[in-house]
């Protein structure tokens, strides 16, 4: 009896000791289940970075599906199309027109070289050479020696010169500056690059505060068509913007640069040695009317009261996604198939875009697309982290990316602006940036207004160029 009061008084204990180990097991279960889960996608997390690191350092392969605008409509699986066989004649210089030739040359034969018999049934063969003229090799570099009268006038008490008197003694002309300018913008030379072009092309010796101070020069008679091209992109049916990097050494204001080009033109402005803040986005937007194009950075946010979202960018993290081979099969699988999705929807989208312009059915297609983008991004648990982020992200940004079917003339994709910084970009790389605020702001004009003149694509840049310079200079 002893012994079973002393087992009646224990168990209410122990099966309260049971029901706290029980929760508190159950508690740790739960705690352990989410540190695991919170480590898993850590771990997902970083193992993407790493993967997105070694595709800029190392270069990205992919089948080649996307589209010239970004908003190719193919499945990640599809196989690449069949290269197409060339022609012959697509491996030969193109046949040069009569007006073209400069020179004709006629080469006789009458006897055998080898016998020296008379030969018979004689013809005529008809080939041509294009060459270049190197001026350093023909002597075609202009030297011109300016005798310049000066006399005093004893009224004015002022010494006058029949042409202004240049403080240098041998200064280089009109055609030598707009070969500097074009190299540095264009062609993307450095200094030494263009000295040894000078030096070996047209034996012409030039120094780097020589270079520095044409581009000053020139920046400062372009400024006028600088502010017109702004102007003109204003007018455009939409603009493009983007950023990049370009460090300032001294002086700077910050360590970007800014484009701004329109919808419909070649028409483009570059802002360099800028910060990546959002003033910068403010001053090259003048009207909050004109519809604009951007990525999905959030300094463009509430500047326009049209604004665009590229399609292109979420597409690429998309595909990316569903490329990874750092998640597993399963959630790879799932990526795959919202990728697949998503193309379909870009697609239809793409197809209404280039459709006629009509408001009202436009406003219904935009309607219809609205609940297909709700479903398309609803949360799954299958979800990789990333792929939730951009779900939520595409979903709250759903008008901004049906501007293109709303609005008229509204491009799908930022890629215009993309192709404008390129140059940009490269020349970055070969000169790493400017050394001061004032060479940020002089390349500023000098890419604007050569870029735009080069991608119009006239017939002689140099004339194309000089004739912006005696436009505004007669202005």
């Amino acid at each position: 009896m002893i012994q079973w009061n002393n087992w009646k008084r224990e168990v209410p204990r122990l099966r309260a000791e049971v029901r706290r180990l029980r929760e508190e097991n159950r508690l740790l279960k739960a705690e352990l289940a989410r540190e695991r889960k919170e480590r898993e996608e850590t771990v997902e997390v970083l193992k993407l970075q790493i993967e997105e690191l070694r595709e800029m350092v190392f270069g990205r392969k992919r089948g080649g599906d996307d589209d010239a605008d970004g908003s190719s409509e193919s499945s990640p699986d599809k196989k690449p199309p069949e290269k197409k066989p060339r022609s012959p004649a697509s491996y030969r210089r193109p046949t040069p027109k009569d007006e073209d030739v400069t020179e004709e040359k006629h080469f006789g034969i009458d006897c055998c070289p080898d016998c020296g018999e008379l030969l018979t049934h004689l013809k005529e063969a008809i080939r041509y050479m294009e060459d270049i003229i190197i001026p350093a090799l023909s002597g075609l570099k202009i030297v011109e020696k300016h005798v310049i009268e000066t006399g005093y006038c004893p009224k004015c008490r002022k010494w006058h010169s029949s042409i202004p008197i240049q403080k240098q003694v041998c200064s280089l002309g009109e055609n030598v500056r707009t070969r500097i300018v074009y190299c540095i913008t264009v062609q993307g030379q450095t200094f030494a690059m263009i000295a040894r072009d000078l030096h070996d092309t047209f034996g012409i010796t030039v120094s780097d505060g020589e270079m520095a101070h044409i581009q000053t020069m020139e920046a400062a008679k372009l400024l006028p068509e600088y502010h017109d091209i702004d102007v003109r992109i204003c007018g455009a049916p939409a603009a493009h913007y983007d950023e990049t990097g370009h460090p300032v050494q001294k002086e700077g204001q910050g360590q970007h640069g800014w484009v701004k080009t329109a919808s419909d033109s070649p028409d483009t402005i570059f802002r360099l040695g800028q910060t990546r803040g959002k003033g910068n986005a403010e001053r090259l937007i003048h009207d909050r009317m004109q519809p604009i194009i951007t990525d999905d950075y959030s300094a463009y946010d509430g500047l326009s009261d049209k604004h665009g979202l590229c399609w292109a960018h979420p597409k690429r993290k998309f595909q990316d996604l569903a490329e990874s081979s750092t998640l597993t099969d399963e959630k790879r699988q799932h990526c795959t198939k919202f990728y697949e999705r998503f193309c379909i929807l870009l697609g239809d989208v793409k197809a209404i875009v280039a459709s006629p312009y009509d408001p009202i059915g436009r406003k219904e297609e935009a309607a219809r697309f609205r609940p297909r983008i709700a479903a398309l991004t609803v949360p799954s648990a299958h979800d990789p982290k990333k792929l939730a982020t951009l779900k939520k992200t595409f979903l709250q940004n759903t008008e901004h990316y049906l501007l293109c079917v709303l609005e008229p003339n509204i491009p799908m994709t930022n890629n215009k602006a993309e192709r404008s910084i390129r140059p940009l970009v490269i020349k970055r790389k070969l000169s790493f940036g400017s050394k001061t605020q004032k060479g940020a702001d002089v390349m500023s004009i000098l890419l604007s207004a050569c870029l735009t003149t080069w991608w119009k694509k006239p017939k002689n840049f140099y004339e194309a160029y000089q004739a912006i310079i005696r436009k505004w200079q007669a202005a």
